[in-house]
């Protein structure tokens, strides 16, 4: 009656098809600023009565964060700072070498689970980011990051279905910046609308995904629904103790000019090597390696993103390591970095309107966003930070940052600005989970 129960809510509720969405870690069980390490897939077991004072469990994680730097930042090419993934694009930022600040409450977070120690389950979760904000209070609107139904059928075996983390690339780094986590500077995981398998032994892990391209935030199917192949992603890991060692792929082939004379189908794929490290029970370690060909077309949160007429490839990676050195005080630090390997095939992320016909060069004011993806050659980031924690859930961060960021430039616009951008700057805020 209870298992009949629960698809009831399920259906009713919708939870059974995925919202398209973006960007960050889906429980916050452990209560440091390392939870948005995305989580190993849960031990399932045989299917255990189900407790009513269980059914039903509502969390969440309250991230209230003041930025400042010393010049421009972008969020996912967006010039602000609501969750800084590199320094701000000179062409497409106000005053770019001002220094600025802004309040960000949106990266919080709340969510349930549905009958959480159950054989059928679900999760839906929620943060209220919006890149197309700078510094939004009431216009805040929430934003669906999760909403998967799980399906454990056999003890270490589970089906997942719905929005959830990407099987590719399992791991983000330390940090306050939950939404930004090293995207475009060396992480490559993000979010996707898929059927996974996951099959998790004492020693090991092996899963295997089938998923939709990347998100199609038009009203009109197109490409991404008509041509593509769904991805196919697989991942193995080797665990011992609190460590694991592994490897990971997403791969489809893409559709460019669908339909049109000059039609071009393409390879997109990722490939990554990561390992979660615990030297002592005080220290955290976890790394990335990564190389692709048009992830970006993937919704992979990287740089190259292919074309009709090129295909980019990409290498990257990071290390983001954490120490506790008492039961109320950590220090961690992370750097990561990724580049495109051909500069010269990288498109500039923005474009301008009508210009004058007179021969005068447009404001930088004038451009706008454009379709070219991210418009960087390589970007690299270092952060250092310092938790305080006064209760066993409440972290208090100060954490600096240093980004260095190469874009790339219309030809009109490579003698009126540099292409390479640095910038300082420092987060401080509250994680507080409940």
């Amino acid at each position: 009656m209870k298992n009949a129960r629960l698809a009831a809510l399920l259906v009713s509720g919708g939870l059974c098809t995925a919202t398209s969405a973006s960007a960050q870690a889906p429980t916050p069980a452990e209560a440091t600023p390392t939870a948005n390490s995305q989580p190993a897939p849960a031990q399932p077991a045989a299917a255990p009565a189900v407790d009513d004072g269980n059914f039903f469990r509502f969390y969440g994680m309250f991230n209230p964060r003041f930025v400042a730097s010393t010049g421009a930042m972008e969020s996912f090419s967006q010039p602000n700072a609501v969750a800084v993934t590199a320094a701000g694009n000179p062409v497409l930022s106000v005053a770019p070498d001002k220094a600025r600040y802004t309040f960000q409450v949106a990266q919080s977070r709340v969510g349930f689970w549905l009958n959480e120690k159950g054989p059928l389950r679900a999760q839906l979760e929620i943060d209220f980011v919006d890149f197309a904000k700078s510094t939004p209070t009431t216009a805040s609107l929430p934003r669906v990051r999760i909403a998967r139904v799980d399906y454990s059928f056999a003890p270490g075996h589970q089906l997942s279905m719905g929005q959830d983390w990407d099987l590719h690339a399992p791991l983000n780094p330390h940090g306050i910046n939950l939404v930004g986590a090293l995207f475009e500077s060396g992480n490559s995981g993000f979010m996707r609308q898929q059927l996974k398998y996951v099959y998790n032994a004492p020693d090991f892990e092996l899963g295997a995904a089938v998923g939709f391209p990347t998100p199609n935030n038009t009203a009109k199917a197109a490409s991404l629904e008509i041509g593509t192949l769904p991805t196919l992603a697989v991942r193995g890991a080797y665990k011992f103790g609190k460590s694991r060692v592994g490897a990971s792929a997403i791969a489809t082939r893409l559709p460019f000019n669908l339909g049109e004379p000059d039609e071009r189908i393409s390879n997109a794929f990722a490939a990554a090597l990561f390992s979660e490290l615990a030297p002592s029970a005080n220290t955290q370690v976890r790394m990335e390696l990564n190389f692709g060909q048009n992830a970006a077309n993937l919704g992979v949160l990287s740089l190259a993103q292919g074309r009709l007429s090129d295909d980019l490839q990409e290498v990257g990676g990071y290390i983001s390591v954490r120490q506790s050195l008492t039961d109320r005080h950590a220090v961690y630090g992370m750097a990561g970095y990724q580049k495109v390997l051909d500069a010269s095939k990288v498109l500039p992320s923005y474009g301008y309107g009508a210009q004058s016909g007179d021969g005068t060069p447009p404001a930088f004011s004038s451009a706008t966003l454009a379709s070219n993806g991210p418009g960087l050659v390589h970007n690299g980031t270092v952060r250092l930070g310092y938790e305080f924690r006064p209760a066993q859930k409440l972290a208090l961060v100060l954490e600096g940052f240093l980004f260095q960021s190469r874009f790339s430039l219309l030809q009109m616009d490579q003698g009126r600005t540099g292409s390479e951008r640095t910038s300082l700057g420092l987060e401080a805020g509250a994680l507080l989970n409940f």
